[in-house]
């Protein structure tokens, strides 16, 4: 007789693997070009590669010119033991009779049905979830780019006209034209409702038939694939906002690698005060293009990369997601922000980003075999590599299920824009 534990391995990997594909709009709009690169070959160790951002050169004119030395920027995409996302279960020999394989342990297409459900999918939705959402929290992370440049200028995301300024900012900044806007569902659907009842009889068949106009294949909206993510939750900023902190905030320093600035005005405390994806408004400087290197109608806004923590004296050091770079084929920012520059922290917001395939880039990888384990993995050509292991506890009869994905993930600010949205604007 077969092991039942590897019929069910199967039927959970090959099941996991499919919804994987078919339910995570932000992993399957990334790029997965990378997915080779990490793959090991002979005896080759490590999980990080070096990626090079390219440097757009500044022309010279006339008839003598002056070598420079190409300036790519390098980034690491690191994958670690975090990376890998796990559900475990047990099965014992009784639930193997009675709830699954049925009393005659024929493999039917009922009982087949009744694996993928009660142990497919709800691996499936815990695995995905939390993959979704680490895709969600490094956009979140890294983007600072954005059209809503100040804090004022925080409202809704609900009509056509707010998208096409998200098109002419990506035009602005020669994005590619391959590109994608993952929203929230919340401003998702205020956009799908403005567009309803327009002079448009294909996009109005498909809200009027679906209630949504996007997803790739039906929806395409000022040269964006548009999808909408539930993992897009509202971030949550940091006491120092400025709808809780009224003080004046102003720029103490920049780190002369422009990977960090000092906030002072703050309060004197040790506790956090800035969150991880808090935005943060310094209008007296703009962004440039990256081409010409010249000054864009958009206001500098920088992203805190990680938490921080005051310093007790009043100050807060930020690690910026992307330094600021001022000069070179890397120039993205018309000069640093002067001491004393005014600084204001965006409060609570709602995420939706847009980027090239560049921006946001997964890799899934194939996790190896335990020996001494019973393993199955998805055998098919699934952007999601599922592997299940099972090892059996003779002392209670049970069969240790291990459902596991191995996904690196990494977001790069240059190719992404971040559009905020007010959390209570209507």
């Amino acid at each position: 007789m077969a092991n039942p534990g590897i019929i069910v391995s199967n039927l959970v990997a090959k099941g996991m693997g499919s919804f994987l594909v078919q339910d995570n709009p932000l992993y399957a709009s990334a790029n997965h070009d990378y997915v080779g690169t990490f793959e090991q070959q002979g005896y080759a160790t490590g999980g990080d590669i070096d990626l090079k951002i390219p440097g757009y050169p500044v022309v010279q004119r006339g008839l003598s010119n002056t070598t420079t030395p190409i300036q790519d920027l390098v980034i690491p995409y690191t994958i670690t033991e975090d990376d890998i996302y796990s559900v475990t279960r047990a099965l014992n020999v009784y639930e193997d009779i009675f709830n699954v394989l049925g009393g005659g342990k024929a493999l039917t297409k009922e009982s087949k049905e009744a694996i993928v459900d009660n142990y497919a999918y709800p691996a499936y939705t815990s695995i995905s979830g939390d993959i979704e959402g680490e895709a969600a929290d490094r956009l979140k992370r890294s983007a600072f780019m954005t059209p809503i440049d100040t804090v004022e200028a925080l409202g809704s995301v609900n009509t056509f006209s707010a998208i096409s300024a998200i098109d002419s900012m990506a035009t602005i900044m020669k994005f590619p034209r391959e590109r994608c806007l993952a929203m929230n569902i919340r401003d998702a659907q205020l956009v799908s409702n403005s567009l309803q009842n327009m002079f448009n009889e294909s996009i109005n068949k498909v809200i009027t038939k679906g209630g949504w106009f996007g997803n790739s294949d039906k929806g395409n909206l000022c040269g964006f694939d548009v999808y909408r993510c539930t993992e897009l939750r509202t971030h949550t900023a940091g006491p120092l906002n400025v709808s809780v902190y009224t003080s004046p905030i102003t720029v103490a320093s920049v780190a002369s690698d422009g990977g960090s600035l000092v906030l002072t005005g703050v309060t004197a405390s040790t506790a956090q005060l800035i969150n991880a994806g808090d935005m943060i408004s310094i209008p007296s400087r703009f962004l440039v293009d990256r081409v010409r290197k010249l000054a864009v109608p958009y206001r500098l806004v920088v992203t805190a990369a990680n938490d921080a923590n005051g310093d007790g004296a009043g100050n807060v050091s930020v690690t910026l997601s992307h330094p600021l770079i001022v000069s070179g084929d890397q120039q993205n920012v018309d000069a640093f922000p002067s001491v004393g520059a005014t600084a204001k922290i965006f409060p609570d917001h709602n995420l939706n980003f847009a980027y090239v395939p560049a921006g946001l880039s997964v890799v899934p990888l194939r996790l190896p075999m335990v020996y001494g384990a019973t393993n199955s993995d998805n055998s098919s050509e699934l952007k999601v590599p599922v592997h299940v292991y099972i090892q059996g506890l003779v002392t209670d009869l049970n069969n240790v299920f291990r459902i596991s994905a191995l996904v690196g993930i990494k977001a790069l600010a240059p190719y992404i824009i971040a559009v905020p949205s007010a959390v209570t604007s209507n």
